[in-house]
């Protein structure tokens, strides 16, 4: 091996390693690498606002797992809806600690998705609000036995897959900028909800967010939030991996 592969090589294993470690080169406009065994990884774009990524997601045949992906910040931050939906559940548990989920109505292809949000400092809503993108939810933490002591968001996606129900999906498919561009959510911005698509988690630096209290009004009125409300939807698919 060359001198010139032997330093690419080990720079990429240190970036491996950095996650791992709760570090990252900078708190803003950065995203960690997909580890090896993720068969189909994306090219991740960060907007330099964007609070970086430390860990991304991960799911084998092997069952190695890490459902999501994890947004540092300090204990206290802003954690926000990525898009409108209901409040499927709020609570608190020793693993994940402070847990946040919502439940975002059928799209036009049909399907639903529920998004899920871990170790919250504070949870700000309850069972059965309706929340608009960018509405604050809660506080970024370090709640529950896997979050290490180290402030992060750990943020799922479940997308319906036919008679499989809800199944964990990688978030980077579901930007509202496409797939792969991590979009900051703008409060004065129209967001097209036909298909479902996503905002950032987290508030994103001189994008007019302010604390994330502001919101697009843009909760779908479609149908199945009734269903939503009284439980009929199939929640076999709660996640049970960080």
């Amino acid at each position: 091996m060359t001198q010139t592969k032997r330093v690419i090589a080990m720079a990429a294993g240190f970036a491996l390693l950095l996650p791992a470690l709760g570090c990252v080169p900078q708190d803003h406009g950065w995203a960690s690498l997909y580890r090896p065994a993720q068969e189909n990884k994306i090219t991740v774009v960060m907007p330099a606002g964007a609070p970086s990524i430390s860990q991304q997601f991960l799911f084998t045949t092997t069952g190695a797992k890490h459902l999501g992906i994890d947004v540092i910040g300090k204990v206290g931050d802003p954690v926000i809806a990525v898009a409108g939906g209901v409040v499927t559940g709020s609570f608190s548990e020793p693993a994940y600690g402070n847990r946040v989920e919502i439940t975002h109505g059928a799209d036009a292809s049909g399907k639903r998705t529920r998004t899920v949000y871990k170790h919250l400092q504070k949870r700000l809503v309850s069972k059965g609000d309706v929340v608009a993108r960018g509405q604050r939810i809660g506080t970024l933490g370090t709640t529950g036995m896997l979050g290490g002591g180290i402030p992060h968001l750990h943020f799922e996606l479940y997308r319906q897959a036919g008679a499989e129900g809800l199944v964990p999906a990688d978030p980077h498919r579901f930007w509202v900028d496409g797939v792969g561009r991590v979009t900051c959510f703008d409060p004065g911005a129209a967001y097209d909800t036909a298909l479902f698509a996503m905002t950032y988690p987290a508030p994103c630096r001189g994008n007019g967010q302010g604390a994330g209290d502001e919101a697009v009004a843009d909760v779908r009125q479609a149908r199945g939030l009734e269903a939503l409300l009284d439980g009929t939807e199939n929640t076999a698919n709660q996640s049970a991996s960080q």
